[in-house]
């Protein structure tokens, strides 16, 4: 599902922006699951989306420290239809390609180090994730996962 399909146009649920730096990421992570939490999402899944969030904003704040960026790293969330999607902006070198598709589908034999880091981890953790270039630099991490019982 890309961003077209579900978000773009929408007014996110959550909706925040922090220094990049790693003190701050505690706070992002523990927002998201405040979200999830609020959608009746179970212990288990909160944890669940609690490390996929922490991983991508620290793969984040990692980024925009190797591009020498001031900006600072940018959390969103939506809640659309049963799931959570939540989508996380840096202002780091782009990804060589765009990385996407359900989890077991991702191959990251072709990315830098640290991405290939990140993607497993955030794979296991959710139901569909995506990389993609930014307008003007950076990189999209788009997270989905369901918040039903009945996840994939």
């Amino acid at each position: 599902m890309s961003r077209s399909e579900s978000t773009a146009g929408s007014v996110p649920d959550l909706d925040i922006e922090f220094p990049a730096k790693p003190q701050y990421v505690r706070a992002a992570r523990h927002t998201v699951a405040a979200l999830a939490r609020m959608r009746e999402a179970d212990d288990d899944l909160v944890e669940d989306i609690k490390l996929a969030v922490s991983e991508a904003s620290t793969r984040a704040v990692a980024a925009n420290e190797q591009a020498g960026s001031k900006d600072p790293v940018k959390v969103q969330a939506f809640v659309s239809d049963g799931s959570l999607v939540v989508e996380v902006f840096d202002r780091g070198p782009d990804p060589e390609r765009p990385v996407s598709g359900p989890p077991e589908e991702i191959d990251t034999g072709e990315l830098p180090f640290e991405r290939a880091l990140a993607v497993p981890l955030i794979r296991g953790l959710v139901d569909e994730v995506a990389m993609e270039s930014r307008p003007g630099g950076g990189t999209t991490v788009r997270m989905v996962v369901s918040l039903s019982a009945e996840r994939p």
